[in-house]
């Protein structure tokens, strides 16, 4: 266990306090969401004075402000990588197991969308992130791009209402995307 504690706090102090405030925040909102967020317990996990997150962020709205960044930020290196990706299943789905922290933040910002800051960002990343999937979705399905947009809608919307920190992983996910092509092939 404290192995483990040495070599975290090694690997983030390499990187700038500020950023390391923004990883262990974007860490816990997508784990649990904003309720997850206290000033009080990022210092101790992060072994800091709360006057540093204070110092850099100044209150909780501006941190959750700079975490919706972060979130939209990290969707421009995803966007890149999603369009190069040339099969859904499997590629798409273990794309997706490898950026289980960035997917567990939307849904949270989906679970949590009363809040308007998190539903306007929650809109902003879905509109990016189709854009970028639906050419291979299309192609997954063998549909059209309209039809395959309408249904990537509703897989998306389904697997946001199915998924769990329990179930999300390669085997749910590529059933679930079974179960849409196979009753686009029923047609």
């Amino acid at each position: 266990m404290q192995l483990v504690k040495v070599s975290k706090a090694l690997e983030l102090g390499r990187k700038g306090s500020y950023q390391i405030w923004m990883d262990a925040g974007y860490a816990i909102f997508s784990e649990e969401g904003p309720s997850g967020i206290q000033v009080e317990r990022l210092a101790r996990d992060l072994d800091k004075n709360k006057s540093g997150f204070y110092h850099f962020f100044g209150d909780k709205e501006a941190f959750f402000e700079l975490l919706m960044k972060e979130h939209l930020g990290r969707l421009d290196l995803l966007s890149y990588q999603i369009r190069r990706i040339k099969d859904f299943d499997p590629e798409y789905i273990q794309f997706l197991m490898e950026n289980r922290e960035t997917v567990l933040f939307q849904i949270q910002l989906v679970r949590h969308r009363e809040n308007p800051l998190f539903a306007k960002t929650m809109n902003q990343f879905s509109e990016r992130a189709t854009a970028a999937v639906l050419p291979v979705w299309s192609s997954y399905l063998g549909t059209s791009v309209t039809i395959s947009g309408k249904l990537w809608g509703i897989i998306r919307d389904t697997f946001y209402s199915r998924v769990t920190p329990d179930n999300f992983n390669f085997e749910w996910m590529s059933e679930l995307s079974r179960e849409v092509k196979n009753l686009i092939k029923k047609e």
